[in-house]
């Protein structure tokens, strides 16, 4: 997975402002919106990729292969 990068959180802090309607004060606060919701969805993407099931064969795996 790529990294964050400004040019991201500059894209998404856009996308908001435009959203709200485009108004003329407050630019740190969409850029601070942004940040937070990229890195939370990174964050999740992260989480999602482990495998937990894997890790759980493996033990199961390890088990059989010991008793036989």
């Amino acid at each position: 997975m790529r990294t964050l990068t400004e040019q991201d959180i500059r894209t998404r802090a856009y996308k908001l402002w435009q959203a709200a309607g485009e108004p003329r004060s407050k630019f740190d606060a969409f850029w601070y919106q942004a940040e937070k919701e990229l890195l939370k969805e990174r964050t999740a993407q992260m989480r999602g990729s482990r495998r937990p099931d894997a890790t759980k064969n493996v033990r199961q795996r390890r088990a059989v292969s010991t008793v036989n």
